[in-house]
C-alpha cells in the first residue's frame, strides 16, 4: 500500500470509528454498559489506537505522491496568517465554557448562553483544526500533505456537522437552546442577527498565550517537523 493511500485508509477509519462512536444508538449503548466515564475512555483509547498510525505514515515518508502546485511567497505568508488564526480560534475555544464540551457532560454543568467566541460560531476548536489543516495546505503541495492536511479540515467539518445532530437530538435543554442561539458557521449568527461581537467576553489570557505558542511553533517548527511547506 503506497503513502497516500495509508493516510486515506487512517483517516477513514479515525473518521468512521468516531462518527459512528458517537451516534446516538452506539453511544447511549456504550454508556449504560460503560458508564459516561468509561464510554469517554474506550473513546480515547480508539482515537489513539487510530491517530497515532496516521501520523507515524506521513511522517515516516512526507510529502509523497505527485506535486499538485508550487507554493510561492505570498501563499506562505497567507498560511501563516490561517495558522495564527487557528492558534487563537482553539485557544479561545478551550479556555471558554460552553455546553458541548466533554466537561461539560461529564459535571453536568451547562452554561445557559454563548459568550465571547461562541457568538462567532459554536464550534471554535473544530474551526481552528481545520484553519490548521487549510493552512498546511497552502503550504504543502503534494497529494500525500494535502491528503493528510485536508482529512484535518474534512473532519473538523464533520465532526462538527455530526456533533450538532446527535446533541440536538439527545442533548439536554440547555444545548439545546445553545444550538439555537449560536451558529455552525463562523460569523453566521452575527449576520442573522441572532449574535454580536462582545470584546470584553473574549479571554485576553488565552490570546496571548496563543498568540506566544504560535510564535514558539513557528520559530522551532524547522527543527522539530522541518521547514514549514519544506
Amino acid at each position: 500500500m503506497d503513502t497516500e493511500a495509508a493516510i486515506f485508509m487512517w483517516w477513514v477509519l479515525f473518521g468512521g470509528t468516531h462518527v459512528v462512536g458517537s451516534s446516538v444508538p452506539v453511544r447511549s449503548r456504550l454508556i449504560r454498559r460503560l458508564g459516561l466515564p468509561g464510554f469517554k475512555g474506550v473513546y480515547t483509547l480508539v482515537a489513539f489506537a487510530t491517530f497515532i498510525p496516521l501520523c507515524y505514515v506521513y511522517l515516516t515518508d512526507k510529502h509523497a505522491g505527485a506535486v499538485l502546485f508550487e507554493p510561492g511567497e505570498a501563499m506562505r505568508w497567507l498560511a501563516q496568517a490561517v495558522m495564527l488564526l487557528a492558534f487563537l480560534f482553539v485557544g479561545q475555544g478551550l479556555a471558554t465554557p460552553h455546553p458541548m464540551t466533554t466537561q461539560a457532560e461529564l459535571t453536568g454543568s451547562f452554561p445557559d448562553q454563548a459568550r465571547g467566541v461562541q457568538r462567532i460560531t459554536r464550534h471554535p476548536e473544530n474551526l481552528g483544526f481545520g484553519l490548521f489543516g487549510v493552512a498546511h495546505c497552502l503550504a504543502n503541495p503534494t497529494v500525500g500533505d494535502w491528503l493528510f492536511f485536508g482529512g484535518f479540515a474534512v473532519y473538523a467539518l464533520v465532526s462538527a456537522a455530526h456533533q450538532d445532530r446527535r446533541t440536538l437530538a439527545s442533548g439536554p435543554p440547555a444545548v439545546r437552546a445553545f444550538q439555537q442561539q449560536t451558529s455552525f458557521w463562523p460569523f453566521a449568527a452575527i449576520l442573522a442577527g441572532r449574535q454580536r461581537v462582545v470584546i470584553r467576553e473574549l479571554r485576553m489570557n488565552a490570546l496571548w498565550i496563543s498568540a506566544t505558542l504560535f510564535l514558539v511553533v513557528r520559530i522551532f517548527h524547522g527543527r522539530i517537523f522541518g521547514g514549514f511547506g519544506g
